[in-house]
């Protein structure tokens, strides 16, 4: 296969008209002409992620977050953007990214988390109108849970090294509602839907007051840690659009501690 059929095969799988106006999905870097040797899905185009990718021979890899996101006014090689684009032409691969088109996915990462949190009666925060799933999600829990039930089902289900909770210890948890990533545009969603708690990343302070003024708990994950949980299903959507198993590249990332 040559890098121009895996475009229209993902395009097919999970269509590039799919991603927010602002968002840069697609073929990112590469040649259509130069065949696929081998893909690998990772969360971002880090040069570990790219060393990864050629160490298990892929000559694609595909990401979530872009490799190219707001336009360069020049291509600085030692760092940043430039030293990843610089890396990927030296080494001839070839790079896709499938961000906001794979948040509203049928199977991506809000139905993906809805998913493992065994929610029902699941339903997108906000359909949408260009025939994807739509964004967010939210959903019932089989029984209501306490506040550090929800927060320790999310926590275990995702595999998150931490998880802020803020709210009521007393309130009861019967819907969820949650958006991979940042998720404090979708408040309003959250809100009209009737959930006692919402799960995103990224809650700014007055999103956060807002929130509990109007009696909604939240749930604060890492946004890279909550939207990596969705990769094994994005690897699985790749390897059935293009017939051959994508890996899926586990990356380390920064070190992290509290203090």
């Amino acid at each position: 296969m040559i890098v121009g059929e895996l475009e229209r095969r993902l395009d097919e799988a999970i269509p590039f008209i799919w991603a927010e106006g602002w968002d840069n999905v697609g073929l990112l870097l590469g040649d259509r002409s130069t065949l696929v040797r081998g893909t690998a899905v990772a969360l971002d185009p880090s040069i570990d992620a790219m060393k990864a990718a050629l160490d298990h021979s892929c000559s694609v890899l595909i990401t979530h977050h872009p490799l190219i996101f707001h336009p360069l006014k020049r291509i600085d090689c030692a760092e940043g953007p430039g030293a990843q684009i610089a890396f990927a032409i030296r080494h001839g691969l070839t790079v896709f990214s499938l961000h906001t088109n794979w948040d509203v996915a049928p199977g991506g990462v809000n139905a993906a988390i809805a998913e493992v949190l065994s929610l029902q009666e699941v339903r997108p925060l906000l359909p949408s109108t260009t025939g994807a799933w739509g964004s967010g999600a939210a959903g019932k829990f089989p029984r209501p849970l306490n506040l550090l039930e929800c927060g320790a089902a999310i926590r275990d289900s995702l595999h998150l090294s931490r998880l802020e909770l803020h709210g009521d210890m007393k309130t009861s948890v019967s819907t969820l509602a949650l958006c991979g990533g940042s998720g404090g545009t979708f408040l309003p969603e959250a809100f009209a839907c009737g959930a006692e708690a919402y799960f995103t990343a990224d809650m700014k302070y007055h999103e956060r007051l807002d929130a509990l003024d109007k009696g909604v708990s939240l749930f604060i994950a890492d946004h890279g840690e909550m939207e990596r949980f969705s990769l094994t299903a994005l690897a699985e959507t790749v390897s059935k659009a293009t017939g051959e198993k994508a890996k899926i590249l586990d990356v380390s990332q920064p070190a992290f501690c509290m203090i």
